[in-house]
């Protein structure tokens, strides 16, 4: 066997799931990949290839594999492996790498650009050509971030003489254990790597609950991944807590009291809730500057309490206290020491500590029996109105008589598939959507991107999430600079994969003709807006290239029930066995998105 074939034979095993850019120093891998039947996704620009891995983890939790050749391959993955590192999302990156006879002109210092980026990375040898996949996805796996394998170009096609992998090999690509990231919480296994001091944190955090007038929990990407999130959703229900979750959790539980996700995607209606709370017990989040809302979205009285595996990377918040614990051994901890105290959880309403919020948080007339905090709240109030967001109801923006990004996004709530994922690209718009358009599970919605703040990524992260959910209709909802900037990989998402089912996909543009962002922050300080500007680009026909039909939605009653849209994703889902559109929603520049105000 070649060493190509070593390493593409390990990915069908694994029944890995692969995404890529050929060229001759990956050619060889993806050729032999394809020919034994394994799971290769073609994308068309280099960076789409780290996005779909990425995105397709996210989606499922499942490892995936991005590869390209080297040089100009290799350095046009630097945005989306730069993204995959801040946001702690495990993938492997298979590419090629100067000949072991030396660098030619066309080869850059990639070892020394990942160490620039503090990005790991593990180098082929002919010594360890049976075991650097595996290590690979284990490493991965067990860091919760990129890996690179390196791979010398006059490698490739040489000849191993014992391919033989180890039996039994360790991986977390595929396996039943890496796809179940949900169920119920289980108790801690023998070998626990619980440290005392942890474990006496716990305790004292225990206490702390018991005596909290008005406790928080804020359920993160921590919690799904260790499938802890029902048992922090019983820790709030016997503690009358009220609960939220971070972008990434959406819809990980479901209770009448959750305050929605946390930061700058918060409606206007549960922000003086949050900042109540007199103690916020984060599970598995950051509280990095858009879960805080730029640092200010709970009290500064509150106590913060934190509980990851990882420690803090250090954000707009810092924690009072740390606790770094697995979750999966913390919560079955709490739940023991909070379900064998005798001592009932503190009265919210109790006259000495009253509650910082508004007063409507408060019932009109606090029932004496009342002993915790959602007692004291009776219900929790609606999510926004006039008069907390004037026009958040307008169809229409004033300013520009566009539509209004909310009222579109509500709409499009209503007519898209209900069994769908949905996933983002940055830009103005993003504040918007964990808002008003999600999937109904904690893998519906994906947001690529955010963690470092760029765009461009939206395409080809619906390309990985499409192919971890392919039962599913996957929406894309990008803004038109994302969209232009990610064009080369329109094709990449709109073909036909012959292998998925007939669920769909759809590219809807939030078209404000504009980089949103941009103008809301720097043409108010003066700065020249025309460079902040697009052409009105007829995205309605991005697809035509492709044989894929789109739509112009200019009007509100283009959006009605059974409006124009509503017919035309009718006809869509009726006629075709596999359904492929573009929708262009003219949006306004009027309204500021809340997260932006943040910043």
């Amino acid at each position: 066997m070649l060493v190509a074939e070593v390493l593409a034979d390990y990915l069908v095993r694994h029944d890995v799931a692969a995404f890529g850019v050929v060229g001759n120093g990956n050619i060889h891998m993806v050729s032999a990949m394809v020919a034994t039947g394994g799971r290769y996704t073609a994308v068309r620009h280099e960076a789409g290839a780290v996005a779909a891995a990425d995105a397709y983890y996210r989606a499922s939790g499942t490892v995936a594999v991005a590869t390209t050749t080297y040089g100009p391959g290799f350095s046009n993955t630097l945005t989306p492996l730069t993204e995959a590192h801040a946001a702690r999302v495990p993938l492997v990156y298979v590419t090629a790498d100067i000949p072991t006879t030396g660098p030619r002109p066309i080869d850059i210092n990639q070892r020394g650009v990942l160490d620039a980026l503090g990005i790991h990375y593990i180098t082929l040898t002919l010594d360890n050509v049976a075991d650097i996949m595996p290590e690979a996805f284990s490493w991965a796996r067990r860091h919760s971030a990129p890996v690179v394998v390196m791979v010398a170009h006059d490698l490739c096609d040489r000849v191993v003489p014992d391919p033989a992998l180890p039996n039994g090999a360790v991986t977390d690509a595929g396996s039943a254990e890496n796809k179940a990231l949900v169920g119920a919480v289980s108790t801690p296994a023998a070998n626990s790597q619980l440290t005392t001091a942890a474990a006496s944190h716990l305790g004292q955090l225990a206490a702390q609950l018991r005596h909290a007038h008005r406790p928080l929990f804020v359920i993160g990407r921590g919690a799904v991944e260790s499938g802890t999130q029902h048992g922090i959703l019983h820790l709030a229900d016997t503690l009358g807590a009220l609960v939220c979750t971070t972008a990434w959790a959406t819809n990980c539980v479901e209770t009448e009291w959750s305050l929605g996700i946390a930061g700058g995607f918060a409606h206007r209606g549960r922000l003086e809730l949050f900042r109540a709370a007199d103690l916020v017990v984060v599970c598995g989040a950051s509280l990095n500057k858009l879960q805080s809302r730029g640092g200010h979205l709970f009290g500064a009285d509150a106590t913060l309490v934190r509980i990851d595996s990882a420690p803090s990377p250090g954000g707009f918040i810092q924690p009072d206290q740390e606790i770094q614990a697995d979750l999966a051994e913390a919560i079955p901890i709490l739940l023991r020491e909070l379900g064998t105290q005798g001592e009932q959880p503190h009265s919210a309403s109790s006259a000495e500590t009253p509650c910082p919020a508004d007063a409507t948080l408060m019932t009109e007339t606090p029932s004496d029996s009342a002993t915790t905090w959602r007692d004291t709240i009776g219900k929790l109030p609606e999510c926004e109105s006039e008069e907390l967001d004037p026009g958040c109801f307008a169809e229409v923006d004033s300013t520009d008589g566009r539509l209004d990004p909310r009222f579109v996004l509500r709409r499009l709530a209503e007519l898209l598939p209900q069994q769908r994922s949905i996933v983002t690209d940055g830009g103005h718009f993003l504040g918007w959507v964990p808002k008003y358009l999600t999937g109904p599970d904690q893998h519906g919605l994906v947001l690529v991107g955010s963690a470092i703040m760029t765009i461009g990524l939206g395409l080809p992260s619906a390309v990985g999430v499409a192919a971890a959910r392919p039962e599913r209709f996957t929406a894309l909802i990008t803004g038109d600079g994302g969209c232009l900037m990610a064009a080369a990989d329109v094709e990449s998402f709109l073909r036909a994969e012959p292998s998925e089912s007939h669920a769909g996909r759809g590219v809807i543009i939030l078209n404000d003709a504009a980089y949103g962002a941009e103008v809301h922050q720097y043409s108010p300080k003066g700065l020249h807006v025309e460079p902040m500007l697009l052409d009105e680009v007829q995205f309605a026909q991005l697809g035509a290239p492709f044989g894929v039909e789109g739509i112009t939605i200019t009007a509100p009653e283009q959006l009605a029930e059974g409006g124009e849209l509503a017919q035309f994703l009718a006809r869509k889902f009726d006629e075709e066995p596999n359904p492929r559109f573009v929708v262009d929603v003219h949006i306004s520049r009027g309204p500021v998105a809340d997260f932006l105000k943040e910043l």
